[in-house]
């Protein structure tokens, strides 16, 4: 059978609107962080610019108190409230590439080639929902800076920038940092609780309107649960059904959902106390993005064989960044052993 310019373009066609059915759900089902952050509210569009800019606050309002209703005199002092983190745009790209050589060896069959396509789609979504659950967890100083501003850049410690910000320049350090603990190394609930509970208190009073910052994530490695739920034995609580059925194992603590993430790093090896356990207030964190979620289209997506070269390509851009506004409202073991 020899195929005609017009079924090629056709099978190209169906490998390239597939992308656009697979990869929304393919992101969703990377990781739990990647689920929550792929759907609203913590998905946001954003319509261009240079920066992703986000305003962040540094302070409290110092024009604030009670007064005797008469002749107090009232503070009407400019103390600075407000700053802004800077990010910038990241960009990921997948695509399927189908050669000369692919469509030869395929069987002589009416569904052949679209059957390779299909399959090459499915393959290559993998990989990208693999590459996006990775980054989560990395840094923007991986891959030259070509990598998104995950979690490592989120948590990183005392004294580094994040999104232009230094904590050690404001007048209040704390106030664009996340909670560090570095100290604890045996896992347990006794020595997980402080940490969560401070956090919990902290953000219970810190939304707007009935929101909450309180803490509603938890995520570590397989190993870091299993010896929390080993500790635990008779008082195991596991996530929703509908989260098991996504394929995110899970269990509560103080009523957060706590997911397996094998991203999160750690050695795993119950020696080494390098294993993390974040803990996650999900209002806090948003990802910006101008291209590749909720149908939104790269300008520069392409479909087509290529003009110099015996190939059929699919290729696919987005535009996107992890951001957190509120660091102080988040927090992280860094050194879990045992």
């Amino acid at each position: 059978m020899t195929y005609t310019a017009q079924q090629l373009d056709e099978a190209n066609a169906i490998a390239h609107n597939a992308w656009d059915k697979i990869m929304p759900d393919q992101f969703q089902t990377a990781s739990a962080v990647g689920n929550k952050m792929s759907k609203k509210p913590n998905l946001e569009y954003v319509s261009g610019g240079s920066k992703i800019q986000v305003p962040v606050q540094i302070a409290e309002n110092n024009a604030d108190g009670f007064i005797d209703g008469k002749f107090d005199v009232l503070d009407l002092s400019a103390n600075q409230q407000l700053s802004y983190a800077e990010f910038d745009f990241k960009y990921q790209n997948f695509n399927v590439t189908i050669t000369l050589d692919d469509i030869t060896r395929t069987s002589d069959t009416e569904n052949a080639i679209k059957s390779l396509m299909l399959e090459k789609v499915r393959l290559a979504a993998g990989t990208a929902k693999r590459t996006f659950a990775r980054a989560l967890h990395g840094s923007g100083a991986d891959g030259n800076g070509k990598n998104i501003n995950g979690l490592a850049d989120v948590y990183a410690d005392s004294g580094i920038s994040y999104g232009g910000l230094t904590n050690t320049d404001l007048s209040d350090p704390t106030t664009w940092l996340t909670e560090i603990n570095s100290s604890t190394n045996t896992i347990n609930y006794a020595n997980l609780s402080a940490l969560v509970n401070e956090l919990t208190a902290r953000g219970q009073g810190a939304g707007v309107g009935v929101d909450s910052y309180a803490p509603d994530m938890m995520v570590s490695n397989n190993y870091v649960q299993t010896r929390f739920l080993n500790s635990q034995q008779s008082q195991q609580r596991f996530t929703s059904q509908e989260d098991l059925k996504a394929g995110f194992i899970g269990c509560k603590f103080n009523g957060i959902d706590w997911y397996v993430d094998d991203f999160s790093p750690g050695s795993k090896d119950g020696v080494t106390a390098d294993n993390y356990l974040y803990i996650l207030s999900c209002p806090t964190f948003a990802l910006k993005y101008k291209y590749g979620f909720e149908g939104k289209k790269a300008p520069v997506d392409f479909k087509g064989r290529l003009p110099d070269q015996a190939v059929i390509s699919s290729q696919h851009f987005m535009a996107y960044n992890l951001i957190c506004r509120a660091r102080r409202y988040n927090g992280v073991f860094k050194n879990l052993a045992a």
